[in-house]
């Protein structure tokens, strides 16, 4: 376990990196508010893509809400951070990773069942996976809480002269954890979902790659399902692609931190930190781009302003 390597970690003051923050905070926040309107009013939330939709919009508007302009303060406007405060951003920005590569993984999960059980959405079917996302959030809670607010002390690292907290700037290296949750962090919260990820991927690609079967004139209704079939799986495809591309290199470098502690990883981790916020200001467009519910919305939105602009 380290002892002060967080003590070498180095905040930028960079006008670029704190111009970059503040247009996340504002894409972040503007984005995700369009989805929960977009939700409430254009759908009627009857197909179950739309709740990890709207629990992971959830997740990006806590991050884009809370975690990131904590961040800032703390890194860049030279405000000192209380404890509990601090203690509330990791474990809020730890829960909220954890519950985004569960929420993906789950997606691709419920889509394969599907495809394979040729089963229609159900309110059951529904109901089951808003238990589900909840339960694991709860988990996560109480995984990263308790240690957390019991060993305190442990993850903060305060400055002799001035006592100012700067473990709030560290970007997630989480370098404090007791040996047995490290290995059950990189098992469980990455190994598992990234797993399922990676494997759902290759076989939602397969299937996509199939030759499209020709239909008769007379078969409309076959043709439609199959039509929605695609479009469902394609919207599943290129959410956990992009997923994955911007996750992974943060997650192989938080991983290798566990094991191995230099500064250069800590410093391409924070890199990496931004590639991995940027997902939650293109999921958004994301939504818009292959959800027919979400785009209508947009779409109608475009419209209103070209004619009030006439």
């Amino acid at each position: 376990m380290m002892t002060n390597f967080a003590d070498q970690f180095q905040t930028s003051s960079s006008p670029v990196e704190r111009l970059t923050i503040l247009v996340f905070i504002a894409a972040i926040v503007i984005g995700n508010v369009c989805v929960f309107v977009t939700y409430f009013i254009r759908t009627k939330g009857t197909h179950w893509t739309q709740i990890f939709i709207l629990a992971m919009s959830f997740i990006d508007l806590f991050i884009g809400s809370f975690v990131l302009p904590m961040r800032f303060m703390s890194a860049y406007s030279g405000q000192s951070m209380t404890s509990h405060l601090c203690i509330a951003l990791v474990i809020g920005e730890n829960c909220a990773m954890a519950a985004v590569l569960y929420a993906i993984g789950l997606l691709n999960c419920v889509r394969i069942y599907e495809i394979f059980g040729r089963t229609s959405s159900t309110i059951t079917k529904r109901s089951l996976i808003v238990i589900i996302i909840l339960l694991s959030w709860i988990i996560f809670f109480l995984f990263y809480g308790i240690p957390y607010m019991t060993n305190y002390s442990n993850y903060l690292r305060t400055t002799s002269s001035n006592n100012i907290t700067h473990y709030c700037v560290s970007y997630m290296t989480s370098i404090y954890h007791p040996k047995w949750m490290e290995i059950i962090e990189v098992i469980v919260i990455f190994g598992i979902p990234i797993l399922l990820t990676l494997t759902s991927i290759a076989y939602l690609t397969r299937l996509l790659c199939k030759p499209r079967p020709k239909f008769q004139k007379t078969e409309k209704i076959e043709k439609k399902k199959y039509q929605e079939y695609v479009q469902i799986t394609w919207h599943v495809y290129i959410l956990s692609f992009t997923f994955l591309s911007l996750w992974l290199p943060w997650i192989i470098l938080k991983i290798t931190l566990f094991f191995i502690y230099t500064y250069p990883i800590q410093q391409a981790l924070q890199i990496t930190y931004y590639i991995l916020i940027f997902k939650c200001v293109l999921f958004p467009l994301i939504y818009a781009a292959t959800n027919p519910s979400f785009r209508g919305t947009f779409a109608i939105y475009k419209h209103r302003r070209v004619l009030m602009s006439n």
